[in-house]
């Protein structure tokens, strides 16, 4: 009787797992949502992040002391569920979705641009 509810338990927690799993937002979902311009809360230089071919991209402005721009695209690559910005050395991105904001570490927080649709 014992090893029968030993079993029942393991099951009832394997479905709760399975069920857990299923429900959690993925990369590609997180990174769709994120896709659009930003700014920095700070005085660091803007960026979009954007998707071709499946994968996503963030292009970074760069001004200099004449007001020249100059334009940088960088590959987003995601390991063990954290996403990284691929710029010679790892850049975390995390995102605030109730927030609408994106923590670049280095680099600091930035806000959406505008007041894009989010996509849900």
């Amino acid at each position: 009787m014992r090893r029968l509810n030993l079993i029942l338990l393991l099951s009832a927690v394997t479905v709760a797992l399975a069920f857990v799993i299923s429900c959690k937002e993925t990369s590609a979902d997180r990174l769709k949502k994120m896709c659009g311009e930003w700014v920095s809360t700070g005085r660091k230089p803007p960026f979009t992040l954007w998707e071709e071919n499946g994968q996503y991209h963030v292009t970074v402005t760069h001004s200099n002391y004449k007001g020249d721009d100059r334009q940088k695209t960088y590959l987003v690559r995601e390991t063990e569920g954290v996403l990284f910005i691929e710029t010679g050395f790892a850049v975390m991105m995390d995102y605030d979705r109730k927030k609408d904001r994106i923590r670049l570490s280095p680099g600091g927080e930035y806000k959406r641009k505008s007041n894009e649709t989010i996509k849900k």
